[in-house]
C-alpha cells in the first residue's frame, strides 16, 4: 500500500471529507511510528493560539525535538493558501518554542522544498517519498488505519467534544438565519407538523383504517368495538417493523388502486376524525412564510402530508399560495408553492377524484423507480437550488434519503440543508423496571456516540442536525430564525 492508493480510497466519489481523512491517517500513522520508538505524539497541539496537527517533544528521525507537524491536503495546489500556511508556520518557528516544523503535503516538488528552505531552514517538507517511507515502516498498521478512518473520526469527535450541543445549535441557527434573510429557504414538512395540531400519526392512521377495514367485513356488528380495538392494536404491534407493508395490506382490503374513491374517502375520514387543536408550530411556520419588506423569505414548501393544515393557516393571514399535487399544476410568481408530493386530501373541500396518494408500499416503489416522476423532479431541484429546513420529518423515507444523497454529490463540500431531530435521553435507554443494572456513565457515552454518528450520517446527505429535546422547542427556534 502506498499513499497514492490511500488518496484514491479517500477521494472516492469526490468525498468532501478527504482532507479530514488524510489528516487522520497521517496523525495516527505518526503516533504509531513514534510510540514504537518510545516517543510521545500529541495530536491537535496548540502553540500561541495556533492549532497544529501534531507535536513531539523528542523529535522524529534526524530532527531533534521539539518538532511540530502541519498536515495539508488539497485536490489542487493553491499557491495563495500555501504561502499563507508557510508564513504562519514560519512565525511559529520564530517564537523558538519548537526546533523543527514538518509540513506534510502529498506532493514531491523540488521547487517547494527550495522555497521552504529559503523561508526558514528548519521548515521541512515531507512529500510523497517521506510519507511512503512511513507507510513502508509500518505496513500492516498503515493498512489497518486506512480501513478504520470513520471509526477514528468518531473517536476524535468524542475526545474533542465539550458536549455543549446547544452552543452548536445556536451556530447552526445563525447559518439558517442568513439563508432565510437571503430568501433562499425551502421548508420540508413531515407528519410531526400535522400531529402538532391533533391529526393522527402514521401508526394511529393505520389503526383507524384497520378498524374501518374490519367494520367493512363484519358489517353485521358481530364484532364489538373493544374487540376491534384490541385486535387492531395487536395487529399494528405484530407488523410494526414495516408500516408500508401494513398500508399495502389495508389498501388491498379497502380498494384496488391508490386513486380509488372509496380508499381515499377512508383515508380522509381517518385523517380528520380527531379534533384539531391549535398548533404553535404551524403558527411559527406560517410566520416564516409571511413576506417582509425586503420580500418573501420562503421560496417553497414541500410537504409529505396529505392534509391542508398549512393552507388553512396561510389563508388566515391572507397569504397567496398555490397547492400543487400533480404534474400539470403551476404557480404564479406572487404565489407560495406548496407541493404535496405524496398526495393531497383537503379537510373541508371535496378531494380531486383523479388524484392519487403515495400511501402504500407499491406506490412508494412506483415513485422510487421513476426518476422523472414530477415529485422526484420537484424535490431534487429544491434540494439542489435552495437551503432546505426540515421540520417534523423522521427522515426514514428511503426516497427522500436517496434524493438527498444525489443532491449532496452535486454540491460543494458544505452541507446546505438543516433538519430538526430529537435527541435521545437517558430515560429512553434506561428501563427502571428492568432487572439488569445499567451504568449511567456508559449510557451517556453510548448516547454521545449515537448522536455523533447520526450527525455524520446526515452530513453525508448534505444535512446538518439541529437538535432539540422537546417538540415545544421547535416553534421557539423557528421564531428566532425569523427575528
Amino acid at each position: 500500500m502506498k499513499i497514492e492508493d490511500i488518496i484514491n480510497q479517500i477521494n472516492f466519489r469526490s468525498n468532501p471529507k478527504s482532507a479530514l481523512y488524510f489528516e487522520l491517517f497521517i496523525q495516527n500513522l505518526l503516533k504509531l511510528h513514534l510510540e514504537k520508538q518510545g516517543k510521545q505524539f500529541i495530536s491537535d497541539y496548540v502553540i500561541d493560539g495556533n492549532r497544529l496537527d501534531g507535536y513531539s517533544t523528542n523529535g522524529i528521525g534526524n530532527y531533534e525535538g521539539p518538532v511540530a507537524f502541519e498536515i495539508k491536503y488539497t485536490h489542487r495546489y493553491n499557491p495563495m493558501i500555501m504561502r499563507y500556511t508557510v508564513r504562519q508556520l514560519t512565525g511559529i518557528l520564530d517564537s523558538e518554542k519548537i526546533k523543527h516544523m514538518i509540513l506534510i503535503y502529498p506532493a514531491d516538488s523540488d521547487k517547494m522544498r527550495y522555497f521552504l528552505r529559503n523561508e526558514n531552514p528548519n521548515l521541512i517538507l515531507w512529500g510523497i517519498t517521506e510519507i511512503n517511507g512511513l507507510i513502508d515502516a509500518n505496513k500492516e498498521e498503515a493498512e489497518y488505519i486506512a480501513n478504520s478512518l470513520f471509526k477514528l473520526e468518531i473517536k476524535k469527535e468524542l475526545n474533542r467534544r465539550d458536549n455543549d450541543w446547544k452552543k452548536s445549535r445556536e451556530e447552526l441557527l445563525t447559518s439558517v438565519k442568513k439563508a432565510y434573510k437571503k430568501g433562499n429557504i425551502s421548508l420540508l414538512l413531515g407528519a410531526g407538523v400535522s400531529c402538532s395540531a391533533g391529526l393522527p400519526n402514521w401508526k394511529t392512521l393505520l389503526n383507524s383504517l384497520y378498524t374501518n377495514f374490519v367494520n367493512k367485513i363484519f358489517n353485521d356488528d358481530t364484532v364489538d368495538d373493544d374487540t376491534i380495538k384490541a385486535i387492531t392494536n395487536k395487529f399494528i404491534e405484530i407488523n410494526n417493523n414495516s408500516t408500508l407493508a401494513i398500508a399495502r395490506y389495508l389498501k388491498a382490503g379497502l380498494s384496488q388502486k391508490d386513486d380509488d374513491i372509496m380508499f381515499i374517502s377512508a383515508v380522509k375520514d381517518a385523517l380528520y376524525s380527531s379534533q384539531r387543536t391549535s398548533s404553535p408550530l404551524i403558527e411559527s411556520i406560517t410566520n416564516l412564510c409571511i413576506p417582509k419588506r425586503s420580500g418573501a423569505k420562503v421560496k417553497s414548501i414541500i410537504t409529505y402530508n396529505f392534509d391542508d393544515l398549512i393552507e388553512e393557516s396561510l389563508s388566515k393571514v391572507k397569504l397567496e399560495y398555490k397547492t400543487i399535487y400533480r404534474d400539470e399544476e403551476q404557480h404564479d410568481s406572487d404565489e407560495l408553492p406548496i407541493y404535496h408530493v405524496h398526495g393531497f386530501i383537503p379537510g373541508r373541500e371535496s378531494f380531486d377524484r383523479e388524484a392519487s396518494l403515495v400511501f402504500s408500499e407499491e406506490a412508494y416503489h412506483k415513485v422510487y423507480s421513476e426518476p422523472y416522476h414530477w415529485s422526484n423532479l420537484v424535490q431534487l431541484a429544491t434540494l439542489r437550488e435552495n437551503n432546505c429546513l426540515m421540520i417534523g420529518l423522521s427522515l426514514s423515507d428511503p426516497n427522500l434519503r436517496r434524493l438527498l444523497e444525489i443532491a449532496a454529490q452535486k454540491q460543494s463540500k458544505n452541507c446546505r440543508h438543516y433538519a430538526f431531530i430529537q435527541r435521545l435521553s437517558n430515560d429512553s435507554l434506561i428501563d427502571d423496571s428492568s432487572c439488569v443494572k445499567i451504568n449511567e456513565a456508559s449510557v451517556n457515552k453510548i448516547l454521545q456516540t449515537h448522536h455523533i454518528i447520526q450527525e455524520k450520517m446526515m452530513e453525508s446527505l448534505g444535512t446538518r442536525v439541529i437538535w432539540f429535546e422537546d417538540y415545544s422547542e421547535i416553534p421557539v427556534l423557528l421564531d428566532e430564525i425569523r427575528k
